[in-house]
């Protein structure tokens, strides 16, 4: 037999309970629910009632038959004396607040109920009463049809999550096939949501966020799994809705994967993100020519890894160019330099290598020379000994010179290049930035640095500003004092 908690739980997840569900046998609903009325905007508000009805209380009716206090005492009390199981009050435009408050303190187990139509609210409980498997399988069939017509308006799959989410009351994810998370959606109804997406997005391995993880079908190209967050355990109506709408959940993202893939090869000549510009050219490794890269396995994971690069940032921030048998991993990246740095970044840690990024740009013809830029910029970075994570193309000559120093005849050349800014002045003025500037990497703080030079520590200051502006270099970076101190040993010792 079902009663109001069990009811609340499986069919009615949007609902909010009234006082307290951990008190007594009133309280927790657990009185057997025999029968369903819906109280009528007339008098008599029931044609019958018995011990155990479950009364659907609409709010419109509600202020018909019961306008004043003593009438509503009245009908509390002579539904707390039949005894009810439990009464359904539906949201209106009336306020249900005093309703909730006599009906509460009369002992009877009460939910709230977002607005709906109380009749196709009593054919649902009837049907949960009388079959519930059917009524469930019911549920999940009106559930995939709205996802249907959200598919077809265009909503697309962050959407299609939102009507998942509501529609069991739980907050809900969607995960990639390696566990990020694509979409997170939390409904504002259910009280205890936010805190689970939350909880959840803090550290998504942590196993008591989850409460049911459904895998998408793998036919459909697109792995990964629909997941109900918080520690609560999933209902019936939520185990038997996800696997139901999971598949069309997968299409929704494979559908999204192909347009994205086909609108990348129709930008394929010039795919430049409309954020933009300024834009900046992300360049990584892909792949190497062989047997073992080639295999249907290995381009597989590459797919996977691509799709993973592709959610890193909208259509509108990040272009991503080439295919899966690409020798490299090409993007056209748009937004402010810490932006893009960070895109940079994220890119470097998807793909579990060291990545090239060039100087930004502003017209869509010089996206071909940022490319070859990133590409030199990036083999230079790799035949370091310690190759940096993001290998910046304005720090090239710097690549070129450490990888060469063993080869001194190089050495004083690319050194002028890695100090150029500093080489375009005067004799004495060029003299006194690359003293100033030795002292300063040599010695570690402006203090000592000047009394290395003999003059006050202000001046020092001053002059490292100077040349701060001038070359556009931070020499706090501990990537640039080393480089810079080589270059201007090889510099002065011509």
């Amino acid at each position: 037999m079902t009663d109001l908690g069990t009811l609340a739980a499986e069919l009615l997840p949007g609902s909010t309970w009234v006082g307290d569900r951990s008190g007594g046998e009133a309280a927790r609903g657990a009185r057997t629910i025999a029968w369903v009325r819906v109280l009528r905007a007339r008098v008599p508000a029931f044609d019958a009632l018995e011990p155990g009805d479950l009364i659907i209380a609409p709010a419109s009716a509600l202020a018909v038959v019961a306008p004043g206090g003593r009438e509503l005492g009245e009908l509390v009390a002579a539904l707390a004396a039949v005894p009810v199981s439990g009464v359904l009050l539906v949201e209106g435009d009336a306020s249900l607040d005093d309703a909730a408050r006599v009906i509460a303190a009369a002992g009877l187990p009460l939910v709230r109920v977002p607005r709906t139509d109380p009749q196709v609210l009593e054919r649902s409980i009837v049907g949960y009463i009388v079959a519930r498997g059917a009524e469930l399988e019911r549920q999940a069939a009106l559930l995939d049809a709205e996802l249907r017509r959200r598919a077809l308006e265009g909503g697309g799959v962050t959407a299609l999550v939102a009507t998942v989410s509501s529609f069991l009351g739980r907050a809900l994810a969607l995960e990639a096939g390696r566990g990020e998370p694509i979409a997170v959606h939390a409904p504002v109804e259910a009280p205890s949501a936010a805190a689970d997406a939350a909880r959840y997005q803090a550290g998504a391995s942590d196993q008591t966020a989850v409460a049911l993880r459904v895998p998408l079908p793998s036919a459909s190209g697109a792995n990964g799994s629909l997941v109900i967050l918080g520690s609560e355990p999933a209902s019936e109506l939520a185990r038997v809705t996800l696997p139901r709408v999971a598949g069309l959940l997968a299409l929704e993202l494979a559908r999204e994967e192909a347009i994205r893939g086909a609108a990348d090869r129709a930008r394929r000549a010039e795919p430049m993100p409309g954020a933009g510009p300024p834009w900046i050219v992300i360049l990584g490794h892909q792949r190497e020519p062989g047997a073992e890269d080639d295999a249907p396995a290995a381009r597989e994971s590459r797919e996977g890894i691509r799709r993973a690069v592709r959610l890193l940032a909208p259509a509108r921030r990040l272009a991503l160019r080439g295919d899966a048998d690409s020798l490299e991993v090409r993007l056209v990246a748009a937004g402010a330099p810490q932006e893009t740095r960070r895109l940079a970044e994220r890119v470097g840690e998807t793909l579990g290598r060291s990545v090239a990024v060039s100087r930004a740009f502003s017209s869509a013809a010089d996206r071909p020379a940022a490319e070859a830029e990133a590409r030199a910029t990036l083999e230079a970075a790799l035949a370091l000994d310690r190759p940096p994570t993001i290998a910046q193309a304005d720090r090239l000559p710097i690549y070129r010179m450490l990888g060469v120093l063993h080869k001194l005849p190089d050495g004083p050349r690319l050194a002028r290049a890695v100090l150029a800014p500093l080489l375009d002045a005067r004799p004495d003025v060029r003299r006194e930035r690359l003293d100033t500037l030795r002292a300063l990497l040599a010695h570690g703080s402006v203090g000592e640095a000047a009394a290395a030079l003999g003059v006050h520590r202000n001046t020092v200051a001053y002059r490292i500003r100077v040349i701060e502006a001038a070359t556009g270099w931070r020499l706090a970076d501990p990537e640039l004092r080393l480089p810079l101190l080589v270059a201007i040993g090889l510099v002065h010792d011509e």
